[in-house]
């Protein structure tokens, strides 16, 4: 685990198109661009404590589009149980593993994949009319599904090995989807919506649960340009990560990009705006650009293996998600045309592998505005 955010303070990095970027692991006014916000109120009845969460968070939206959450209300043996069942299916032979790579993943897009086997940048590059050949990222990974058949998606298949997989991985998913339903009554609140306005479009969500395991590069051979996770924006409503180390990092700017280290909490939450909330909120608030990187070559030993868990919470298959009312005004007329959430995901996870149709991105902004 990592002790201490603040690993390293300014530093030039490769991007992988021979570029050099800035990196740095403070804001300008020497703390971090993204807030660390305590959400124990939002599991209490006070309204006045919840409403002044939900400014803090609303703000944090609108600014940089991340947040790190403690007093979250997930149980720790939850978190651990998960963890440590995660970590020994990652030490699994490949041939195990490889029993749960889906078979066609426009249908399915769940399961196990190998190391190298996903770039995220694709699907930010498609939507910029651009095609990569940089390898994959430098990560093997496992992915799960919601459980409701109302989801409309294809039924679990978890791991037999190890023994508790199936049963804390589930565990993990439905404390998340609860946390993920605490944070979406904040965005209401923030939005100035009645408190439940997102449950009838997301009682049958498809939120899936995904391990990412980034091998220690401390004696392996790693091809130039490649990177842990390479640089994207999530895709859904929110994403609420569980990381095991350093090397994530977020730009605010997508023009002159310079790179900030996310602040590290033991026993904190990672949390960020998805494409369709973004879209959803009319560009008021941010779905910011993040990657992990590299551990310094000095520092490959220290930084060792480096596993996250990430819930991401998506709507229900069928929502049509048009800007919301608060977030449209005269002065700020709707910049997208209404998107179908299940479609909009596919496209945009087979962009990630380098199967999408690459008109995926026309859908984006209404003609003539």
């Amino acid at each position: 685990q990592e002790s201490h955010h603040n690993f390293r303070s300014s530093m030039t990095v490769p991007n992988g198109n021979g570029a050099r970027e800035r990196s740095r692991s403070r804001g300008e006014q020497g703390e971090s661009l993204v807030p660390i916000i305590d959400i124990g109120a939002l599991s209490t009845n006070d309204k006045a404590a919840q409403k002044a969460v939900a400014q803090k968070i609303g703000k944090a939206c609108e600014e940089i589009g991340f947040f790190v959450v403690v007093n979250h209300g997930i149980p720790s043996d939850v978190i651990d149980a998960a963890w440590n069942q995660t970590l020994d299916f990652f030490d699994l032979p490949l041939d195990e593993k490889k029993k749960y790579v889906s078979e066609d993943e426009a249908k399915n897009p769940y399961g196990y994949s190998v190391l190298g086997g996903e770039q995220l940048s694709r699907g930010k590059e498609l939507e910029n009319g651009n095609h990569s050949k940089q390898m994959g990222d430098l990560k093997e990974m496992y992915q799960m599904g919601p459980k409701n058949p109302d989801a409309g998606m294809p039924p679990r298949n978890l791991p037999d090995k190890p023994g508790n997989f199936a049963e804390a991985w589930e565990a993990y998913y439905e404390n998340a989807n609860q946390l993920a339903q605490r944070l979406l009554r904040a965005f209401a609140m923030a939005l100035e919506l009645p408190e439940d306005w997102f449950v009838g479009k997301t009682d049958k969500h498809v939120s899936a649960l995904r391990s990412n395991n980034y091998p220690d590069q401390a004696n392996m051979v790693v091809p130039e340009g490649s990177i842990r996770c390479s640089a994207h924006t999530d895709y859904g409503t929110l994403t609420i990560l569980k990381s095991g180390g350093p090397g994530l990092q977020v730009s605010k700017d997508v023009e002159n990009i310079c790179w900030h280290d996310v602040p590290f909490v033991e026993n904190g939450f990672v949390i960020n705006l998805g494409d369709l909330m973004r879209r959803w909120t009319n560009d008021r608030w941010s779905s910011t650009l993040h990657r992990v990187v590299n551990p310094p070559k000095d520092k490959a030993a220290t930084w060792g293996r480096r596993l996250a868990i990430a819930f991401f919470h998506n709507l229900n298959k069928d929502a049509m998600v048009e800007a919301i009312p608060s977030c449209v005004s005269k002065e700020r007329p709707a910049l997208y045309d209404s998107i179908v959430a299940g479609e909009f995901l596919m496209l945009k996870h087979l962009a990630s592998n380098g199967k999408a149709d690459p008109d995926a991105h026309l859908k984006r902004i209404k003609a003539g505005s």
